[in-house]
């Protein structure tokens, strides 16, 4: 794209618009204690004088800040300036902004700068023309997916998704048809995809059937999912058993988007595919494609099925809470011949049947395997404190990795009684932190509380930062005072940042500064005192 002299891109606004919040700011805050004064923004007096400004950049900001304002009044000095061939500078601040007003009066002139030789950065126009949501203007939008640079044919179709172009339908259409360049037909796949464009059904099998693995491939099996093509369904189960790696994924999802149970009787035997992961997405679709008549049969496979079946059939039924299945997946579960028993042990948690905690705690105390692994996850699933003593003696177990899974489900339950393990846990290993200091703060009450108090007031880094991000997350007020010390600890070096994220999260309040806060909290204890 040629530049010409007055070439203003979408970039140059974006600084703009960051210089205008930087400049709003002030001078920097001293990190002593005296009150400190926020200093307010402009006022709409003062900006409406910025707008008579010789300073184009002054000029420049206080139209897009008024846009943002909504002060629509100012809309006729955006119009003057988008027709006046003497402040080009100003020009693309100038539509931005009556995009952010949704001018439609300034559509028409808008769109017109949709050409290579505009003087305006093509993009800064798309942007305009989304944020008027106008789907008027897809036809004239339309004609940039057939670009050269696949940027723009991408802005393009970002446009017409969020104008809701879809009356454009047929025009993408044709042009789709009359596309000859592979590489082209994906942005056009995408387009028809992302508006559900049904009558674009026929083109989009053709498409897919005629391109070779890659980009376009992939693009064309989403786009049939979206516009939720049942026609497809065939071709897609196909191809989610195909070498094409992401052709099996993206046909995965528009299997389970098109939700036609006729889809059931393909994925079946997929499950018995030698191919891992080609058998796992089967189970996703059986899954996302609810049908009454599936627990039957994947019953059925559980009884006589292939040994590879059984760990994809007991995803499916247990993520589908299909609890007549739990006695036969236990049974499954002791048959060491069966692959993917962790996924068997897993499934067993998703059903949450208490009666399964024995069979998960006599798996738990195998050795050698995965399914160990799933068992103690499935104890965690299952929510009951009658699996505590099974999972704490997992979490002390050697197998570091038993051992972090365990931790984990010590979460799920969120037993006070479990405070101390993890606790101990924590100080032994502290590189657990994130997922035992996570699992103490989803026990509710005020040990919980302290414990993570006091791993925020550590010196380990590690253990302070995570304890003060658990801290945010529960937003209790009993602990701003152990985060305004540590705002006032000069001595060990402290998350700052992370410390008055916790402090906004738990008040609501927006201090942006340590003494902002320190002064606020001083405030509020003195009144406390009167």
């Amino acid at each position: 794209m040629k530049q010409s002299k007055h070439y203003i891109s979408i970039k140059y606004i974006l600084l703009l618009a960051l210089l205008f919040g930087s400049g709003c700011m002030g001078p920097p805050k001293p990190d002593l204690l005296p009150e400190i004064q926020e200093e307010e923004p402009p006022s709409t007096e003062q900006l409406e004088s910025d707008l008579k400004s010789e300073n184009t950049r002054l000029r420049s900001l206080a139209l897009l800040e008024l846009a943002k304002r909504n002060e629509r009044k100012f809309i006729p000095v955006a119009r003057e300036i988008l027709h006046s061939k003497k402040d080009p500078l100003s020009k693309a601040p100038a539509v931005l902004a009556l995009g952010i007003w949704k001018d439609k009066v300034s559509l028409p002139e808008i769109i017109r700068l949709l050409h290579s030789k505009s003087e305006i950065d093509i993009e800064t126009v798309l942007e305009s023309i989304s944020r008027m949501e106008d789907p008027s203007a897809g036809n004239q939008v339309t004609s940039l997916l057939g670009e050269e640079s696949s940027t723009l044919r991408l802005l393009a179709v970002d446009t017409l998704v969020r104008i809701n172009a879809r009356q454009s339908g047929g025009a993408i259409l044709a042009a789709a048809k009359a596309n000859k360049d592979p590489e082209k037909a994906k942005t056009f796949a995408m387009a028809l995809g992302k508006l559900n464009i049904k009558e674009s059904e026929d083109y989009l099998i053709g498409l897919a059937n005629s391109s070779e693995p890659g980009p376009t491939l992939a693009a064309a099996y989403l786009a049939l999912g979206k516009i939720g093509s049942k026609k497809s369904v065939p071709l897609l189960a196909k191809a989610l058993q195909g070498d094409f790696e992401k052709g099996r994924e993206n046909s995965t999802i528009a299997l389970v988007d098109i939700k036609d149970p006729r889809s059931i009787s393909l994925m079946l035997p997929i499950l018995e595919n030698s191919n891992r992961e080609i058998r796992y997405r089967a189970a996703d679709v059986l899954i996302g494609v609810p049908d009454p008549s599936t627990p039957r049969h994947l019953m059925e496979i559980l009884t006589k099925g292939l040994g590879i079946s059984k760990g994809p059939a007991s995803h499916v039924l247990g993520r589908t809470k299909y609890l007549p299945a739990r006695e036969k997946m236990e049974k499954i579960l002791f048959d060491e011949s069966v692959p993917d028993r962790e996924i068997v042990a897993q499934a067993l948690g998703y059903l949450g049947d208490k009666k399964s905690i024995p069979v998960l705690a006599k798996v738990l105390k195998e050795d050698p395997g995965e399914a160990k692994y799933g068992a103690v996850w499935a104890l965690g699933a299952i929510g009951s404190e009658e699996a505590l003593p099974y999972i704490e003696e997992a979490c002390a177990s050697k197998d570091q990795k038993l051992s972090k899974i365990a931790s984990e489900s010590l979460g799920m339950i969120a037993s006070p009684k479990s405070l101390a393990l993890l606790d101990k846990k924590t100080e032994d290993f502290p590189d657990l932190a994130p997922i035992t200091l996570s699992a103490i703060a989803s026990i509710s009450g005020t040990e919980s509380r302290k414990i993570l108090e006091k791993y925020a007031l550590s010196n380990n880094i590690n253990l302070h930062q995570v304890a003060v991000s658990q801290l945010a997350a529960k937003k209790d007020k009993e602990s701003i005072p152990v985060l305004i010390s540590l705002l006032e600890d000069e001595k060990v070096q402290r998350n700052r940042k992370l410390i008055l994220s916790a402090l906004k999260s738990i008040t609501g309040l927006k201090y942006s500064s340590k003494n902002e806060w320190i002064n606020w909290f001083r405030l509020k204890e003195k009144n406390k005192e009167k």
